[in-house]
């Protein structure tokens, strides 16, 4: 169970951008949050990212600033440092902080590479100390929805599904654009939704990617088709990602999954909607009902919990049968984006201290989790959409 912690902890937060700015937001509420210092280029930036939290948190002290993050990770009142600078600074300064003997929580991907964030990996367990990134959609009770009518089959086995993602274009000139800063979309943005495949459909048993330049030389719209596997079964997966939106248009993001009696959508980069339609027994309409009945309206970070209770505790397997099947359609709508945004990032800091407090926890989304992500998102990632590997032109 992810449960408060009764603790109180010093967070550095290295890296004073946007996310930065959200991060200390959503965390001020939590008694086992308490920002001690903040590292950013600008003073700006770092005002913004501390005038966040004394919004949400009433007994803010001083909050001590640097320049570099490498300032911040030798403060030695910090315990806990959150490394939300761009990709290429993930590995190295997580590193020095790991050396210096402090936790570390990750912004994704955790490094460029697999291999470099497994190195951290091994050297956190060497230093004793605690290493995660920051993946968070597993922990939004929708997507927990979605991976128990999976995993129950109660539309029988999945066929087939695609991710959606269709988002804002990012400035020119961001170090978003650089690949050598960013690794490219899949790495950088992908592996949250890898983290989300892997966890409904199985493992990658292969994978390949693309990537389209225009003509500014950036590469705005990537994907891959994974075959996953679990127990046997494949399932092809294809995944798109297009950050090519106008700023004043809506953005979207949906998964649709097919199975043999039916269909499973759900909707929004922060899931704000899931629909189940299909054929059913009477008895596996009840358990659905049951499951979708248990997905609390209001955030919480506490939610994921809940479903996860109602499944164990409602929801035992259904026996095969021949009964007559009935249609069946439902759809649950959460309201509030921003708010289970906010909840999500809080439980997710949550299981990272508690991964602190006894190492042999397993935290929902592990930092081998989060290396098998990176390492499907390096397979996926091509060097050169000019490749013509049918030799078709």
């Amino acid at each position: 169970m992810i449960s408060s912690s009764s603790f109180r902890y010093h967070v550095g937060i290295a890296g004073a951008g946007a996310f930065a700015e959200f991060l200390a937001g959503a965390l001020a509420p939590l008694p086992s949050f308490h920002l001690a210092a903040v590292a950013g280029r600008t003073d700006e930036k770092r005002q913004r990212v501390i005038d966040a939290y004394r919004r949400r948190q009433a007994q803010a002290g001083d909050v001590r600033e640097y320049r570099e993050a490498e300032e911040l990770i030798v403060d030695p009142h910090v315990d806990i440092v959150i490394l939300t600078t761009p990709p290429h600074l993930h590995a190295p300064l997580a590193k020095r902080a790991l050396e210096e003997g402090k936790h570390v929580l990750l912004e994704k991907p955790g490094g460029l590479t697999a291999e470099a964030l497994r190195a951290n990996i091994q050297l956190a367990a060497r230093q004793n100390r605690a290493l995660a990134v920051n993946l968070v959609l597993r922990y939004h009770p929708l997507a927990e929805a979605v991976k128990q009518l999976i995993h129950r089959a109660f539309l029988g086995p999945v066929d087939y599904a695609s991710l959606h993602n269709a988002a804002h274009r990012v400035a020119e000139g961001h170090w978003f654009w650089d690949e050598r800063r960013s690794g490219g979309i899949l790495i950088e943005h992908g592996v949250h939704f890898f983290e989300v495949g892997r966890d409904w459909f199985g493992e990658a048993a292969s994978a390949r990617g693309f990537a389209l330049r225009e003509p500014d030389g950036t590469r705005p719209r990537v994907g891959a088709t994974v075959i996953h596997e679990s127990n046997g079964w494949r399932i092809p997966v294809h995944y798109y990602h297009g950050f090519t939106m106008d700023p004043a248009a809506s953005e979207s993001t949906h998964w649709d999954i097919h199975t043999a009696r039916g269909r499973i959508v759900l909707e929004g980069w922060i899931p704000t909607q899931l629909s189940v339609s299909g054929l059913v027994s009477t008895d596996e309409a009840a358990h659905m009902d049951a499951l979708l009945d248990a997905i609390p309206k209001q955030p919480s970070s506490r939610a994921i919990e809940q479903v996860r209770q109602a499944a164990n505790r409602l929801l035992p397997s259904v026996p095969r049968s021949d009964a007559p099947r009935i249609p069946y359609e439902r759809t649950v709508v959460l309201s509030d984006r921003h708010g289970w945004y906010e909840a999500i990032a809080q439980t997710r800091f949550l299981d990272f201290c508690r991964l602190i407090e006894n190492p042999s926890w397993r935290v929902l989304v592990t930092a081998e989790d989060a290396a098998a992500d990176l390492a499907l998102a390096e397979a996926c990632t091509v060097a050169d959409e000019e490749t013509d590997p049918l030799g078709i032109r």
